[in-house]
């Protein structure tokens, strides 16, 4: 458990705790007010609105240390760096993600389980295979001077009439092909055809890729390698990367977290620690700041999704609860480990999952087993929750101790 008592301050606790209350309020106020600066009736979720938001967020953190700052440097004057209250060090900071992420992964052991038995495999969506089509037969090819004869009798024939001078033209071209056939002249099918009939539009065929030679400079040009991507039209890799990710997913799984986490933990644990409030009441009070932040979204639900107050209402409540329950772990994990990123780590992870869909695993017909796997995980968090995430695992003595 949290030592009860700050190694910032092993005195009573002081007379400034209203004032660092007032100032967890203003923060809190602060990070909802700024997302309601932009003028629209957007949803929340619309690109538009996102981007503002984003901006509103970035804003906030700018200014959200402030208080914390002032706290330990004008207030107290505490050893302690400002950055190290904050939660930003390296000492520790692998082992503090990975352990958070194993903890919240036991904590989700029976959804994650669920997951995996609810994907579709993509070799059960595959159609059956079909049959190959019949062979078809190509017709035989014919020699130059059977295609030369064709085209001979063609000629003869389109003319309507054989006044003599079709027949004439026709057997001349035939008895030049034959004469350059016997010289051992190369001849090409379709173009001395062409030319024995009348045809063609007097361009040269390749003899090795059967193109015009006319349109060789074209077909090379569409045929170079990456003559479609050149480097002048691709472009930077940022913009590729930032084209491919899902606006929403970087709200949700890296903006969300990190500036979540840095507003209602980084910013606000140190004024009550500092204040010489116990760790245990600073862990269970600062999530209501945090759950009180999303109370918002009843006005998103009624106004742009059509829910009646009464119902919105429900589900913010809901949805204040369980953030507040996890807001009592992201505080524990930031006091024992003296980092910011292991309650970001496990808040990324726990917007990738959701809540767990308890009545859709007990309906499953391996329900349970999915149950079961839940109950396991829940002991195999709780066992493992001290002892790892021990202070001294971490290189932190300035705030919990045991």
């Amino acid at each position: 458990m949290v030592s009860s008592t700050s190694p910032l301050d092993t005195s009573a606790m002081h007379t400034g705790v209203p004032q660092a209350v007032l100032a967890c309020l203003a923060i809190a106020s602060t990070f909802v007010g700024l997302l309601y600066i932009w003028r629209g009736t957007l949803p929340r979720d619309h690109p538009t609105t996102v981007k503002r938001r984003l901006l509103s967020i970035a804003m906030v953190c700018s200014v959200a240390w402030v208080p914390a700052y002032f706290w330990a440097t004008q207030l107290h004057k505490t050893p302690t760096p400002v950055h190290k209250l904050l939660g930003l060090r390296l000492e520790g900071l692998p082992r503090a993600v990975l352990d958070s992420l194993f903890l919240v992964t036991t904590l989700f052991a029976g959804p994650l389980v669920y997951f995996v038995y609810s994907i579709e495999l993509p070799e059960a969506r595959a159609p059956p295979p079909q049959p190959p089509p019949p062979h078809r037969r190509h017709p035989p090819q014919r020699t130059p001077l059977e295609n030369a004869n064709a085209a001979a009798v063609g000629a003869v024939a389109d003319s309507g009439h054989d006044d003599g001078n079709a027949a004439t033209a026709a057997a001349a071209s035939t008895g030049a092909l034959r004469r350059r056939m016997a010289a051992g002249e190369g001849v090409s099918s379709s173009g001395d055809a062409a030319a024995a009939g009348g045809g063609g539009d007097g361009g040269a065929i390749d003899p090795v890729h059967g193109a015009d030679d006319s349109d060789a400079g074209d077909s090379g040009e569409a045929d170079a390698p990456g003559a479609a991507s050149g480097s002048a039209s691709a472009p930077g890799l940022l913009a590729r990367l930032c084209a491919s990710c899902d606006l929403l997913l970087i709200r949700n799984l890296v903006v969300a977290p990190l500036a979540e986490e840095f507003v209602f933990r980084a910013c606000m644990v140190p004024l009550l620690m500092l204040e010489g409030v116990r760790s245990r009441v600073v862990v269970l009070a600062t999530p209501l700041f945090f759950g009180a932040a999303h109370l918002h979204h009843v006005a998103d639900l009624v106004r742009h999704q059509g829910f009646s107050v009464r119902r919105a209402a429900l589900m913010v409540g809901f949805q204040m609860l369980y953030t507040t329950v996890f807001g009592w772990l992201a505080t524990y994990l930031f006091l024992r480990t003296g980092h910011l990123a292991a309650p970001v780590a496990a808040h990324a992870f726990c917007n990738w999952a959701g809540f767990p869909p308890f009545g859709d695993m007990a309906a499953h017909p391996r329900g349970p087993l999915l149950l079961a796997t839940t109950a396991a995980g829940l002991v195999a968090f709780f066992v493992s929750l001290p002892r790892m995430t021990a202070p001294e695992r971490y290189q932190q003595d300035f705030y919990a101790t045991g």
